[in-house]
């Protein structure tokens, strides 16, 4: 990699400049509309992404989501030509790829000397890159050395789980490449999380609670954060994430993270992978106040895109990685429901008044229901609206027939939920348009203004929905 070149759209030499390669038997969801035309031009679209664009797009490290959104609606059977348009949306605003720094090479021996320093990107991408060569194919091996380092686990899952989503693609798409990227970008982030993950502070969240080694439930954790004495002190502002607002939503999320346990065993984390998707889900889909229109939460939304990667990890990764992964997972979501002032859920019926490929029959135009949504997923120009859809979706597969698993004495396990009624909200509440900003001359999705974007701020507080709350 080197400072950014401009490729032709018919330059199909990138492919093996970049060394890109998406699998054509991918672990996760493919539909029809996939074939090998469209599979070759998803491959070179991320080579160029690869070769031109940095990992973040300014210098707040807000997050590249180009091959995020690019192998989305590739899954979901775009077009070539729609793949294209997302890729010229997306690559208008980004950052060029950094060259190389000459002076340093990073090796097993001093990795974590370069960490979260931007400068070195490029050079931690060719350290992952030759580790994942030299791997002899276990590349789960190595996703899992480098993934649990104290000192990277904790950059991982920071950034509102974006390393942690690009991680997923490459383990999705079994992409040497698109590893090596998240792993860089892991390496170079910030840490969101003062404390939370590091050390003896995160393997007591693993302990958990000694003295209820069943532990809580997801919901019933949600109802006492609520009601504790932190939450009361978390303050409205515009911007949730002051630095007291900060300190405030992390000691909830550790003091009720360790409060939720998981059971090394196979049965107990596939229970409580489900458990953990599900409540997302219905927190997702439970935040607005009645009389609203539909409000979906920025925050929360990427809780939810990154739970899609939860099988997939779960599946790459040792049982006791398995396990710590959960209980991280936990504390992202549980400090971002907190950061938005721990918000009571309305709960409509028919969010769980149906299994979640129900529909009615005056609906159905022939074929499944779900393929309308997906239509609206592929043409939508925000591009968190198809990963959004796509965890729905996994969702609603994992739980169509479901293996119920047996409730315990006072522990409430979420509802089945009706992720169709719930994605059909998505793809008709976000469609941010694109524009042109005249000053930066760079594309733009949305802006304040729009009365179709994701909401930001505390839904906890009676001055968000006077601020920002469309009535119906």
């Amino acid at each position: 990699m080197g400072g950014r070149d401009f490729y032709n759209d018919d330059d199909n030499s990138v492919i093996d400049k970049a060394g890109m390669a998406l699998s054509h038997n991918p672990k996760g969801l493919l539909l029809p509309g996939v074939d090998l035309t469209t599979h070759h031009e998803a491959v070179r679209l991320c080579a160029r992404d690869y070769l031109e664009n940095h990992t973040f797009f300014n210098d707040l490290q807000y997050h590249n989501h180009l091959n995020h959104h690019l192998l989305a609606v590739f899954s979901m059977g775009a077009s070539t030509k729609r793949l294209q348009e997302v890729f010229d949306i997306n690559s208008s605003y980004q950052r060029p790829s950094l060259a190389l720094a000459s002076d340093v090479t990073i090796t097993a021996d001093n990795y974590t000397k370069y960490l979260s320093k931007e400068e070195y990107y490029p050079n931690y991408i060719a350290f992952y890159r030759r580790e994942l060569a030299e791997s002899n194919g276990d590349w789960n091996a190595v996703v899992s050395k480098y993934l649990f380092d104290p000192q990277v686990f904790p950059l991982a899952m920071s950034g509102l789980l974006h390393p942690f989503i690009q991680l997923g693609y490459g383990l999705e798409f079994k992409s040497e490449a698109i590893i090596a990227c998240a792993l860089a970008q892991a390496s170079i982030h910030k840490k969101q999380f003062s404390h939370a993950l590091d050390g003896e502070t995160f393997d007591e969240i693993c302990r958990g609670d000694e003295g209820n080694a069943a532990g809580l439930s997801l919901l019933d954790i949600l109802d006492r954060m609520r009601n504790d004495s932190v939450t009361a002190a978390i303050a409205y502002d515009d911007d949730p994430y002051t630095e007291e607002n900060r300190a405030h939503a992390q000691a909830l999320a550790i003091k009720y993270a360790k409060l939720w346990a998981v059971e090394s065993s196979e049965s107990a984390v596939k229970e409580k992978s489900m458990e953990v998707m599900s409540v997302i889900a219905l927190v997702y889909g439970s935040l607005t106040r009645p009389g609203y229109h539909p409000t979906l939460e920025f925050g929360i939304m990427h809780n939810l895109t990154s739970s899609y990667f939860l099988p997939i990890f779960l599946e790459a990764l040792s049982l006791d990685n398995q396990v710590r992964l959960l209980h991280a997972y936990v504390v992202t979501f549980l400090y971002m429901f907190a950061a938005k002032g721990c918000p009571p859920l309305y709960i409509q019926p028919e969010l769980t008044s149906t299994n979640t490929h129900s529909v009615e029959a005056s609906e159905l135009s022939g074929g499944n229901p779900w393929m309308d949504v997906f239509t609206k997923a592929i043409a939508n120009n925000d591009m968190h609206v198809p990963k959004a859809v796509r965890a729905l979706w996994r969702l609603s597969l994992l739980t169509a027939f479901p293996e119920q698993a047996k409730p315990i004495k006072g522990y409430e396990l979420p509802p089945a939920i009706n992720c169709l009624y719930l994605a059909r909200i998505t793809v008709d509440s976000i469609n941010l348009p694109t524009r042109r900003d005249s000053v930066t001359d760079k594309m733009q999705l949305g802006t304040k203004d729009d009365a179709s974007g994701w909401a930001h701020g505390m839904l906890a507080f009676d001055e968000f929905w006077t601020k920002q709350g469309r009535l119906l």
